[in-house]
């Protein structure tokens, strides 16, 4: 068996040519890397090292052994590592910024159950619908739409497909919507303050269609006001079908789907968190994130 102190000697040497640099790299003596070296020529019962010039060069022997010691490092410190992870418990304090649009039945649903699941876990949570100046590198943001913290890792983990509804109140007031080309003789609910004019409708096989946005006399920013709008009968508007069938399912009926193989534009939902090795608590927290989006659609 070789010792791996004398294996991480006899690759450092190989690095620098030099016992002296070795030795002060490493933290030891010239001698303790001569015997380090010795002990691991005499297990592999050959020479691994010629000295030219007061330098150090390996020699065939030695050239043939770099690849397997550099291998047996790397093999060493991944399990170093993994054993050091398992000694860190899931707990400790986590920020995480939510965009407004996610909080209700999505984040507020999957915040509970990971709070229960790790009870030495404590969360602040921080929600807003514009990029937060204030977050940190050691902070987790989800966020809906492209975003523009280039201190922190950025993966998409899902999108929000969209849908068109309004309320049957609505639908009785102004007759059969048809086809979504008329939407522009109908209210329309903006209530989400988009800044693009108009409206692109996406349909498998009819291509999309197009149209001007009206003025709205309301502007917020969350969906739960958005949807209220709509159940009071304002008109048409755009919503997230996952949010959509959530509300539904606690408040049956009070608005339905309009032209059901159209869609709106996919909302596209990001994770960020920090570069390199994370925390236990945060690598916790953002499997959790990515399992809980695999249910948007």
């Amino acid at each position: 068996m070789y010792d791996l102190n004398e294996v991480r000697t006899f690759v450092s040497v190989m690095e620098t040519g030099s016992l002296k640099e070795s030795a002060q790299q490493l933290g030891v003596s010239k001698s303790t890397l001569s015997r380090r070296i010795s002990h691991l020529e005499q297990a592999l019962n050959q020479p691994l090292l010629r000295r030219q010039a007061n330098r150090l060069f390996a020699n065939e022997a030695g050239i043939k052994f770099l690849p397997f010691a550099q291998k047996m490092l790397n093999i060493a410190d991944e399990g170093h590592k993994a054993v050091e992870e398992l000694k860190e418990e899931v707990s400790g304090s986590l920020v995480v910024y939510v965009h407004t649009s996610l909080v209700r039945g999505w984040f507020s649903g999957l915040m509970f159950q990971f709070l229960e699941e790790f009870p030495q876990v404590n969360i602040e949570v921080c929600t807003g619908n514009q990029l937060f100046n204030e977050i940190k590198s050691n902070d987790i943001c989800v966020w809906v739409g492209e975003p523009t913290n280039e201190q922190l890792r950025s993966e998409q983990i899902g999108e929000l497909s969209q849908g068109l509804y309004a309320s049957s109140k609505y639908i009785e007031k102004v007759g059969t919507l048809n086809d979504p080309s008329e939407l522009n003789q109908y209210s329309w609910v903006d209530t989400l303050k988009i800044e693009q004019n108009n409206i692109v409708l996406e349909h498998e096989t009819r291509g999309c269609v197009s149209f001007d946005l009206p003025k709205s006399r309301l502007i917020v920013d969350q969906y739960i006001l958005h949807a209220e709008a709509i159940i009071r009968g304002k008109g048409v508007g755009l919503l997230p079908h996952y949010f959509a069938t959530a509300h539904l399912e606690r408040h049956p009926g009070v608005f339905e789907p309009c032209f059901k193989d159209w869609k709106g534009k996919p909302l596209p939902v990001y994770l960020q968190y920090p570069f390199g090795h994370l925390p236990k608590k945060m690598q916790a927290l953002i499997r959790c994130l990515k399992e809980k989006a695999k249910g948007f659609y």
